[in-house]
């Protein structure tokens, strides 16, 4: 039986030379550049191998692994990061749910790595595979490399540790990025968060209003709820929407206020009022009918 295997590398030079090797050993061979389109491909295709790029843009490796991991279909699927900052990262792959790790370096010598793998999953002896990073010693550490996923990590960590919810979505409205704020908002995990329309985690009255804000997005911020803030999960949000474009990729970024207390305490405020208001007016009466037995009374004396 022929096996299949899905291959997802933003690198198309790379994705072409991996595809051609494993077709030429026989197996049927499906590609994506992006985790999105991973997950689109695992709609229909159930492959017993992925070879999966850790930097990739939309859905990273990392967060593809951890949302495989959570399909029950795919509990068998041997996950394998090729990565081509292995050596600067010391990935833990293990951690997110990969089964073996090969440093991206020369094609040529990667061959030989690729091919212990893959006998290890014809021979289903996967739980074998070394937790160490094949090749990591036959590539060299790269400063700037290091600097830019040290960047990167700092960007994740502040971001993650914001109050407010924080998305990035695909200009068609689905999730490629939540920090902790936004899946706690939004009722979920990231993982079951990714690749979701944000739309279908709001109520229905609202849903079309919310995809027509994101198709019509310009160059100016707009937001969502200002006027009746949005009901989701027993809290109320406020949604604020930017789209930018950087390399000729454009994205919609959407930050997530939770206005439920300051509604609560508005709510408070205005009924206090009411009552004071209430009050007075009720003085107010009981004042004019004091004022008018008085001038009654005046009136009889005279």
């Amino acid at each position: 039986m022929v096996k299949k295997v899905l291959v997802v590398d933003n690198n198309k030079v790379f994705l072409r030379m991996l595809s051609g090797f494993l077709e030429g050993k026989g197996y049927e061979v499906k590609t994506a550049e992006d985790g999105l389109a991973a997950l689109a491909e695992l709609e229909t295709f159930v492959p017993e191998v992925i070879f999966i790029d850790l930097v990739m843009p939309l859905i990273d490796g990392e967060r593809l692994c951890r949302i495989i991991r959570k399909m029950p279909a795919f509990d068998t699927v041997v996950l394998v990061i090729v990565s081509a900052v292995a050596a600067e990262t010391r990935i833990d792959f293990s951690s997110f749910g990969a089964d073996a790790c090969v440093a991206k370096g020369p094609f040529k010598g990667m061959q030989a790595h690729l091919n212990t793998i893959l006998d290890h999953v014809d021979a289903e002896t996967t739980s074998r595979l070394q937790k160490t990073i094949y090749g990591v010693n036959e590539v060299h550490e790269r400063q700037v490399t290091r600097e830019l996923i040290a960047v990167r990590r700092h960007f994740e960590i502040t971001v993650d540790s914001l109050a407010d919810g924080f998305l990035e979505l695909t200009p068609g409205g689905s999730i490629v990025y939540a920090n902790r704020a936004a899946a706690m908002l939004l009722g979920g995990r990231e993982e079951q968060l990714l690749a979701t329309a944000l739309s279908e985690h709001f109520p229905v009255a609202c849903r079309q209003a919310l995809v027509a804000r994101i198709a019509g997005l310009g160059a100016t911020p707009v937001g969502l709820g200002g006027e009746e803030p949005l009901q989701v999960n027993g809290r109320q949000l406020l949604l604020k929407f930017v789209s930018f474009e950087d390399d000729g990729h454009r994205a919609v970024l959407v930050l997530l206020y939770d206005v439920t207390e300051r509604k609560r305490a508005e709510k408070e405020w205005q009924q206090r009022l009411a009552a004071l208001e209430e009050l007075v007016a009720q003085k107010d009466v009981a004042l004019e009918k004091a004022l008018t037995e008085i001038e009654a009374l005046r009136g009889r004396r005279g």
